[in-house]
């Protein structure tokens, strides 16, 4: 295992040409889960990953291949991810799951503990139908695995106040709808697709310098990245990004981003996925 992840790490270390921003996400589970369960993991945790560009190539370990990544996560699922009939008390303290640090340094590796977020949940589950606890239970467990992955790819780890970014997920957060559970966010920074509006003009693809001007970055970080009273500093200086690293980082901060805007009477930041690459490249630069 430890030899694999070893090798793991070396090949994302490499560079990925024509994958830019590409991510893996490695699980290992000690017991096999629920299939329902194993569904709405995957379905949750894509569902809150790629409105912020963060798109993920789902392996398993032990892994024989060797594709290389911008970034990867190895997640260990421990216990039981299934509904059973009883639960152990949850203890005060008790963690759902975490992310490996050394000498400061945020790891790719994190830990999720099925059997904790099951007694977290136990009485909840209880009260929804029995045809939906699995199903509740698995996207429950992949809001604690997205906490975790905002942690290892935006390499911090400091907390929002909001959504599934909070130090502390409630019950309530965990087993709510995905509708209400999305409702806490006021708005996306990152756009999949061509905003509508001015923002997207015609023409080339802007460059990473104009992409920053124009997205309203330089509102708080000022126009060439020194920082503001609104923003601290940005590029090379605070650390070299990637794609992925850049789209967690925003993922992690938009709400408050968002709202400092608003509270100064700027327009919120926005960006198109397909620029993200770019504003890397000038933010690296600087």
């Amino acid at each position: 295992m430890i030899r694999t992840l070893i090798v793991l790490g070396l090949w994302a270390a490499l560079p990925a040409p024509g994958q830019v921003g590409s991510a893996a996400l490695y699980t290992e589970f000690e017991n096999n889960p629920a299939p329902a369960v194993l569904q709405a993991l995957k379905e949750e945790v894509d569902l809150l990953t790629v409105p912020n560009a963060l798109r993920l190539k789902w392996q398993s370990l032990p892994a024989n291949d060797f594709a290389t990544w911008s970034e990867l996560a190895v997640v260990k699922f421990s216990g039981r991810c299934e509904i059973l009939p009883s639960a152990t008390p949850f203890q005060l303290g008790q963690r759902l799951g975490w992310t490996h640090i050394s000498d400061g340094v945020i790891l790719p590796f994190a830990e999720i503990d099925c059997d904790a977020v099951f007694a977290y949940l136990f009485q909840g589950l209880w009260l929804t139908p029995p045809q939906t606890r699995e199903r509740i239970l698995g996207r429950a467990l992949a809001r604690v695995t997205y906490h975790e992955l905002l942690h290892i790819f935006a390499g911090t780890a400091t907390h929002s106040d909001h959504g599934v970014d909070c130090p502390n997920l409630t019950a309530s957060q965990l087993l709510a709808g995905p509708m209400d559970f999305e409702r806490e966010l006021t708005g996306h920074i990152v756009h999949a697709g061509p905003m509508p509006g001015p923002r997207n003009g015609s023409g080339p693809e802007p460059d990473g310098e104009a992409t920053y001007l124009r997205s309203g970055c330089a509102n708080c970080h000022g126009a060439h990245g020194g920082g503001t009273r609104n923003g601290p500093r940005l590029g090379r200086a605070v650390g070299i990004l990637n794609a992925v690293t850049l789209a967690a980082k925003v993922a992690k901060n938009q709400e408050t981003m968002c709202q400092r805007a608003r509270s100064k009477r700027f327009a919120p930041p926005l960006l198109e996925e397909s620029q993200i690459p770019g504003l890397v490249h000038f933010l690296n630069a600087l």
